[in-house]
């Protein structure tokens, strides 16, 4: 019974090992070592940069949408109203702005225009689109240069 239990252990441990250098391997050289880590840290930045590159293209495209400009023309126009009393202050009154400008977004009753982003902006998007494209080897870096170049009007 005993030799059973070692038996299964081993096999046990085999498996784990086996299951560990399939997935620590990146390299392909049977084992998982310092060159893995050096690869799996890589790709982490990679990643990083590729996550980094998409909150910025969400935040700009945030700070373009008429919910933002409505919030802010509020804000401005509320800290205006409040600055001569002494009770609200700039401060309550930019905020007050703000969530009338949200609100008035929000139901419908904008202000704003509606009018599309410049296009210095969506080019900016564009070319960083590509740019992750390029960098995930999704495009080759003769498509990359064509597309920058359409994109840019040359």
């Amino acid at each position: 019974m005993l030799e059973k239990l070692k038996q299964v252990g081993n096999a046990a441990k085999d498996a784990v090992t086996k299951t560990a250098v399939l997935l620590g391997d990146l390299n392909g050289d049977g084992k998982v070592n310092e060159e893995d880590a050096r690869i799996a840290a890589e790709w982490a930045k990679k990643q990083a940069a590729s996550a980094g590159n998409e909150v910025a293209r969400l935040g700009h495209e945030v700070v373009r949408s008429d919910l933002a400009k409505d919030a802010a023309t509020g804000a401005a126009v509320g800290a205006a109203i409040a600055i001569p009393v002494p009770v609200i202050g700039p401060v309550a009154g930019a905020a007050i702005g703000a969530t009338i400008g949200a609100y008035r977004n929000l139901t419908g009753k904008s202000t704003s225009s509606g009018s599309t982003p410049p296009k210095s902006q969506d080019t900016h998007a564009e070319l960083l689109k590509l740019q992750d494209l390029r960098e995930k080897g999704v495009v080759t870096e003769e498509e990359f240069q064509r597309e920058k170049r359409r994109v840019l009007g040359n």
